[in-house]
């Protein structure tokens, strides 16, 4: 009688199993986020075939489902994969092979960072992003003495936070062959010394300079690129928004999705090439990658006085900040987007910058439209032309960490206009949602400096103790979406990612802490234990 007792249990276990659903991959005991429509909750998830089967109750889930895999989340939060809504994949793989000048707090620190560079590789050029003279003693831009001492015979090229400005030697000069009085270099993208360059270049002249240091060759950014996407797994990243590359690189990146080097989603916007505007003629898709917008610039960075201003600077009354595009060049690359279907992306600091993009997009645009067109950025904005982000369903891409960071000395290029910077509530309420991201590697990859930034207003040393200009604080609901769902909108992606409902994609993120609930303090410090795409664990902490 036992023995049978024995057999009949077991029977009801196989035949209870067999009748069970087959998943991949089942996770329970969690705290998940879906952020669905009515931003709900659940504790479980099945996953099949890199999508998500159901998700509910861990009763619902393993009393339906089977899998080989199945992780007990032991409580942890669940959040949907996060998504950098503007970022430069190829700025962060070439970042982390260049010297990294973040955070230095004087030209001298460079100057050793440089030199401990050189005595390690003896390289045949040196390169390095991020410098900031707002973060200086001094808060103005150096001359090139220094470098044409140290390095009379190697190229130096550095270039500024935003990538708008660069310091070079003479020999990074030299080498490019250019000359004081040269027609081809504006009058205010070059800053002099007397009759003799002082070293600082700006905009288009300082873009030139990329020129003198060697690209590198597909098998180096290939393998650039597998650095730069393991980068953002590491920090929960599933999914970003390359803001803008050429052909070539875009051709390394297209070969890596077909053979799934590439796992990372990647929105990759066209910069608007001749050779890339002859490729593309239609919205391209190849697994990984979605190729359906334009990126195109206006004007330049606060930081260097490049944003382009109604007024003059109050800190420099010559200075208006500089245009970067005609509004003929303008007109003809929306032109030719709407023609074949494409969005467009725009870079706009300042308020005349906004204003240009907002008057151009409204010849294109009819109200009521869906086409989703962008301003990246979207600085400064004069109070008169907020309005025009709803009237034409134009949507304004935000990045908050540049508000915290910019925060200390945006009032002195501004004055009074600083209320009309970083609104991000604001623009929040022209469409009801906005995508955000870092700018990485302008700001730090780590997405929950944007949660941070976007919601307590304050940067990393909790400064200011109040909050920077709160009335535009987003919630922690707001941000999260838009980090997650909103982004995927922002690219037409919506209905495949961006929340964890039945059907998306299995692209998930567990965390250490809750960020929904989380002390202030706590928030900018949060790990990520586990990264999911595609229901593959592509990133673990263990």
């Amino acid at each position: 009688m036992k023995n049978l007792l024995t057999g009949l249990i077991a029977l009801t276990l196989i035949t209870g199993c067999k009748m069970k659903e087959k998943a991949d991959l089942i996770v329970y005991n969690g705290n998940i986020y879906t952020v669905d429509a009515e931003f709900s909750k659940a504790s479980a998830m099945a996953v099949k075939d890199g999508l998500i089967l159901a998700i509910g109750t861990d009763d619902d889930i393993l009393n339906k489902y089977r899998a080989m895999i199945i992780t007990d989340l032991e409580g942890a939060p669940v959040y949907p994969g996060l998504n950098d809504a503007h970022c430069h994949l190829t700025g962060l793989g070439r970042g982390l092979s260049r010297v990294d000048l973040r955070g230095t707090t004087s030209f001298e620190e460079i100057i050793e960072k440089l030199k401990e560079r050189y005595e390690k590789d003896k390289p045949e050029y040196l390169a390095g992003d991020g410098w900031d003279q707002n973060l200086w003693p001094v808060k103005e831009f150096p001359d090139n003495s220094a470098l044409n001492e140290l390095f009379p015979d190697v190229p130096v090229v550095l270039a500024r936070i935003d990538f708008h400005a660069v310091i070079v030697n003479d020999a990074a000069i030299a080498k490019l062959g250019i000359k004081p009085g040269d027609k081809d270099i504006p009058k205010e993208e070059a800053l002099m010394n007397g009759n003799r360059f002082k070293g600082v270049f700006l905009e288009n002249t300082a873009d030139r300079f990329k020129s003198i240091i060697p690209d590198p060759v597909a098998k180096e950014l290939r393998d650039m690129f597998v650095m730069a996407q393991n980068e953002c797994f590491k920090y929960g990243l599933t999914s970003i928004s390359h803001a803008g590359e050429s052909l070539d690189v875009i051709k390394v990146l297209d070969s890596m999705s077909t053979d799934g080097t590439l796992k990372l989603r990647t929105d990759l916007w066209l910069t608007p090439t001749k050779e890339n505007l002859e490729r593309f003629s239609k919205e391209y898709k190849n697994k990984s990658i979605r190729i359906g917008t334009i990126k195109l610039y206006v004007d330049g960075a606060l930081g260097s006085r490049g944003a382009l201003l109604i007024e003059p600077y109050s800190d420099m009354p010559s200075a208006k900040g500089i245009s970067v595009i005609t509004r003929e060049e303008f007109e003809s690359m929306c032109s030719w987007a709407l023609e074949h279907g494409f969005q467009v992306a725009t870079h706009c600091i300042g308020d005349a910058a906004n204003r240009e993009a907002l008057t151009v997009y409204s010849k294109f645009l009819p109200e009521g439209n869906d086409l989703r067109w962008r301003i990246e950025h979207s600085q400064i904005v004069h109070k008169d032309d907020v309005n025009l982000f709803g009237k034409y369903g134009i949507v304004p891409s935000i990045q908050p960490t540049h508000a915290t960071s910019d925060m200390l000395w945006a009032d002195e290029r501004l004055g009074n206009r600083i209320g009309d910077a970083y609104i991000f509530k604001q623009l929040l309420g022209q469409l009801g949602w906005l995508p955000s991201g870092t700018d990485f590697p302008i700001e730090e990859v780590n997405p929950f400096y944007t949660f941070f930034a976007a919601v307590f207003r304050k940067n990393l040393d909790f400064i200011p103790e109040e909050g920077f200009q709160m009335e535009n604080a987003l919630t922690r609901e707001e941000a999260l979406r838009s980090m997650t769902i909103w982004a995927a909108k922002a690219s037409f992606e919506e209905n495949l990612k961006g929340s964890l409902e039945q059907g998306k994609y299995a692209d998930f993120i567990v965390l250490d802490r809750d960020i929904m609930t989380a002390d202030e303090k706590s928030v900018p410090g949060t790990k990520v234990l586990m990264t999911f795409l595609a229901g593959e664990k592509v990133y673990s902490a263990n």
